[in-house]
């Protein structure tokens, strides 16, 4: 983003981003356990209505600025409950600290904290896919011509894009079987949790991919961010699916 602090923290509409995600995120899986949402309503089968089911929201940020996270909660009125973890060096590393704060999770999702967008049915998604098969992770197809690089020089062959899929967040896990991946040594081709979990080899079927959505952008460059302000001026926010063209 060529900031001068870390993404999550710039300001969408006068509230930081990261603000914004816990909230639609908190908000997605409330109305999932709770059945009161028309954007999930015959979404998913077998849904998980347990008279105690808790949800808890764990925010892993750099040890650094965690305490400007804190000032930011006081300047804008932040009082959504969640626990504050420091990261680490990796994505990785992050991931395994969040987990240690939650260790009796059942299911688990990891979400990207400038993904403000994700709607409550691609939540929901998640979440009966995780809990039906292990490891859920949403994704949308890939709109962009393809091209193979198969030389340094810039050789390259067309590669068939309908065999492809872009993913995003959140990737939803059964608990047990994301820790006992993240039990594992690092490496540094682990993109994601998805390759986290596959390279485990505890889930031989393999990840599940479910339907994702075009608005769930993360917000990585000032391009992003521009089409995120409008986003918000639309109806998006409270999982409306928003029409593609």
């Amino acid at each position: 983003m060529g900031a001068e602090q870390p993404k999550q923290f710039l300001p969408l509409s006068g509230e930081p981003i990261v603000m914004r995600t816990l909230r639609r995120m908190s908000e997605g899986v409330e109305k999932y356990l709770t059945d009161c949402s028309r954007n999930v309503d015959g979404i998913v089968e077998n849904r998980m209505y347990v008279d105690n089911c808790v949800h808890k929201l764990i925010l892993v940020l750099p040890q650094a600025y965690i305490p400007l996270w804190r000032e930011l909660c006081e300047k804008h009125a932040f009082h959504l409950p969640h626990e504050i973890v420091p990261g680490g060096a990796t994505r990785f590393h992050s991931v395994k600290n969040g987990l240690a704060a939650y260790p009796d999770a059942e299911i688990v999702l990891v979400h990207d904290g400038v993904r403000p967008f994700v709607d409550d049915a691609a939540i929901a998604r998640v979440i009966a896919g995780a809990h039906e098969y292990g490891a859920a992770v949403p994704a949308v197809p890939v709109v962009d011509s393809l091209r193979r690089m198969t030389g340094s020089d810039g050789e390259s062959v067309s590669a068939d894009r309908s065999a492809y899929r872009a993913v995003q967040t959140p990737q939803g896990f059964q608990g047990n079987l994301l820790r006992a991946a993240y039990a594992r040594p690092y490496d540094e081709r682990f993109t994601d949790d998805a390759s986290v979990v596959e390279a485990s080899g505890l889930l031989p079927r393999g990840v599940v991919l479910t339907e994702g959505s075009p608005a769930n952008i993360k917000i990585t460059t000032p391009v992003d961010w521009a089409v995120a302000e409008v986003l918000l001026k639309t109806e998006f926010p409270g999982g409306a699916e928003l029409p593609v063209t």
